[in-house]
């Protein structure tokens, strides 16, 4: 076996102190995903409970004993491109101006609604990628792909995201081959010259490709291959995973009703418990 497919094979079977990582992947995927689809269904205007998701997410990281830096250096990458898909929102969103701007002879004016969808955008996906950075870090794809499979997800869909996450490491290697060999043999010719080459090497890649596809396939069938996802590990729930989930839909459940603006409301107006709920 080579060496590099055992220290993985090692790596993904090691045994850790950390919670999430001795969790089911279908806890995760369930908790994970009920926590962004309460984020996303909760209006902006709401910040209180924006807090509350975050004091939530940063209560799931600690439980997973990842580094702030860690989390932060891969945050980092995904943030400006959120950031470059909305800072256009607030000029196009339509509604009542609250600045204008004048750069030479174009005028810009910025909307109270484009400015709370700005802020929608980034507080939402900005909550939802430090989950999902937390999500990946505790969980194998391996695992993952097991859990989406064990929760009845389509197959097809299952086994493309296993043969994409694969494959696609193998392309990149394909296509820095071709830029390589294109870059030896660049002579200084004009623009159209190389748009014409990288022409030939997007085909080029996509006939490599094509064929290697056969080739895999062939090599599947022949050894029994029935599309079934085949993990070294027996996941069940135990009363860990049953504890955490409950936790996750208790907190959530707090969140949406508004439970803490109520008891808030009663500490300061003196009102008894079932006045304010």
């Amino acid at each position: 076996m080579n060496q590099n497919v055992l220290v993985r094979l090692i790596r993904t079977m090691k045994s850790t102190n950390s919670l999430l990582e001795k969790l089911d992947p279908r806890t995760k995927i369930i908790s994970f995903l009920s926590i962004i689809l309460c984020m996303i269904l909760t209006p902006i205007t709401r910040i209180r409970d924006f807090g509350l998701y975050f004091l939530l997410i940063l209560a799931i990281g600690f439980c997973s004993k990842i580094t702030p830096g860690q989390i932060l250096k891969k945050v980092c990458i995904l943030i400006p491109f959120i950031l470059f898909i909305a800072m256009f929102v607030p000029f196009i969103k339509e509604g009542n101006v609250c600045l204008s701007l004048e750069i030479s002879h174009w005028k810009l004016d910025i909307t109270y609604e484009g400015v709370w969808t700005f802020l929608n955008i980034i507080v939402k996906s900005t909550l939802s990628v430090f989950l999902l950075v937390i999500a990946t870090s505790t969980t194998t794809f391996p695992d993952f792909l097991k859990g989406l499979d064990m929760l009845r997800v389509p197959r097809l869909l299952v086994m493309l995201m296993s043969f994409m996450y694969r494959y696609i490491f193998v392309l990149v290697d394909e296509a820095r081959r071709l830029m390589r060999a294109r870059s030896l043999r660049y002579f200084g010719s004009r623009y159209k010259e190389q748009f014409r080459a990288m022409g030939y090497m997007i085909g080029v890649l996509f006939i490599r490709t094509f064929e290697r596809a056969e080739r895999i396939y062939s090599a599947m069938i022949i050894r029994g291959f029935s599309g079934e996802i085949l993990s070294v590990k027996r996941f069940r729930f135990s009363s860990l995973d049953i504890l955490f989930m409950v936790g996750i839909i208790v907190s959530l459940v707090c969140i949406v009703s508004g439970l803490v603006d109520k008891i808030e409301h009663m500490r300061v107006n003196g009102a008894h418990l079932w006045q304010g709920l």
